[in-house]
């Protein structure tokens, strides 16, 4: 559970591996998919999983009826789960009703890896209440590798605390998410595993090399053009004293930096569709820049998106998994960071000298970062080829972590799993 759904590549390369590994402890383990949205798009990619819907989804209703629906839903949920009386689930959608049966037949649920509980909206709270309903029917609740915190409100930080400390085992990407689990919130040391983003480890790209000429064509480059990578996200920065004029300057920095590319290098842009609710700014940048910026619009498997962005002489990139899928290709790289995984990730990699932070981002800065990459591209691609296999060799997988919770349980198989 706690998954987004395909339209976001990052997060659906990182629920495929979950479904790998947990195929790999279990091959013979009934899974069961919560999606937030895209069920059909799942069921193509994983036809042995059974999908169903995240519980709280309003389709309905709009605005503040909308809102009042969800609170409905998840006050349902919460309260079969916690007093038994699963009979409410007739007040939820069909779908949503499957859902809440699916985690009352879980012997173990895991909520899914990416997943960010912070509070720069209130969508951490979807998020954690998904948790909890696991822990509520007494199934064994597992975090896979993702990062959590900073979450600045008491409230919010003790809600966390009560919704994670009956967890089984909480798998976070970074040290910084250890540190404010153990540290801040206190929960139990022995829970919490450091683990490897799992985008690290799913290997599958395509080798059709007709298919991405024809996809690159389609966005606009001439066949065998050489072009810059990037990805862009429409970030709210939260928490911010003038969020309007960060972003502002956030992607007056994107149109120096690509205007900077063309103008001296001759290189034009391409701003590849990580998640579709960032066009709308990739369309702003691609207006104010002329037609040395294209923006990929269409929705790719991840293959697809990893192979295309591989293709690119350097990357620059916002979206993190767009980045990762960069770094997998060997391709030197600049990562805008927009939040703590960025940064953290890319120091456990050795590679934090190529990370610039999204909300105080100078464009002389960002012009030496991207022209170090271009100039130096051989020796840099060598040495974020190093770091990724390195990262790979040293840190611990999701499915190591799984299969010493499933060693602990008398009946060693997971006969019900809700992902």
């Amino acid at each position: 559970m706690n998954a987004f759904g395909r339209s976001n590549r990052g997060d659906s390369v990182l629920l495929d591996e979950c479904i790998e590994q947990m195929r790999m402890v279990d091959p013979d383990a009934t899974i069961m998919g919560i999606l937030f949205e895209g069920i059909s798009s799942a069921q193509a990619a994983h036809p042995g999983v059974d999908w169903s819907e995240r519980i709280g989804n309003s389709s309905r209703f709009s605005g503040p009826l909308g809102r009042l629906e969800q609170l409905v839903y998840l006050f349902v949920a919460w309260f079969a789960c916690a007093t038994g009386w699963f009979g409410l689930a007739q007040v939820l959608p069909v779908s949503q009703r499957k859902t809440l049966t699916a985690y009352r037949a879980a012997d173990f649920v895991i909520s899914a890896p990416g997943g960010y509980i912070h509070d720069v909206n209130l969508s951490y709270i979807i998020a954690l209440l998904h948790i909890h309903f696991g822990t509520l029917v007494g199934a064994k609740t597992v975090l896979a590798p993702q990062s959590i915190g900073p979450i600045k409100s008491k409230l919010g930080a003790a809600m966390t605390r009560l919704v994670l400390s009956p967890c089984a085992l909480m798998c976070v990407r970074e040290g910084y998410s250890r540190q404010f689990l153990v540290g801040e919130l206190g929960i139990a040391p022995e829970k919490v595993v450091v683990a490897g983003d799992s985008a690290f480890w799913n290997l599958h790209v395509t080798e059709n090399g007709s298919e991405i000429d024809h996809l690159l064509q389609e966005i606009g480059l001439k066949r065998g053009e050489q072009f810059v990578g990037a990805t862009v996200v429409d970030w709210p920065f939260p928490h911010r004293t003038n969020p309007a004029e960060d972003k502002a300057r956030y992607e007056d920095g994107l149109v120096h930096i690509f205007d900077k590319l063309y103008r001296e290098h001759g290189l034009r842009t391409v701003i590849f569709n990580q998640v579709a609710s960032d066009l709308d700014l990739a369309q702003r940048v691609a207006e104010r820049s002329g037609a040395h910026v294209l923006v990929h619009k269409t929705e790719t498997e991840p293959e697809i998106l990893r192979a295309a962005i591989g293709r690119a002489r350097i990357f620059v990139g916002t979206r993190f998994h767009s980045c990762i899928f960069a770094m997998m290709e060997a391709r030197p790289l600049t990562a805008i960071s927009y939040l703590p995984k960025t940064e953290f990730i890319m120091r456990d990699l050795g590679l934090d000298d190529l990370v610039i932070d999204i909300a105080s981002i100078d464009c002389q800065v960002l012009s030496r970062l991207v022209a170090e990459s271009l100039k130096e591209e051989k020796a840099v691609s060598v040495r974020v080829n190093r770091a990724v296999n390195h990262y790979r060799n040293t840190k611990m997988r999701f499915g190591a972590a799984l299969a010493e919770v499933l060693e602990t349980e008398k009946e060693p198989q997971l006969k019900g799993a809700v992902s």
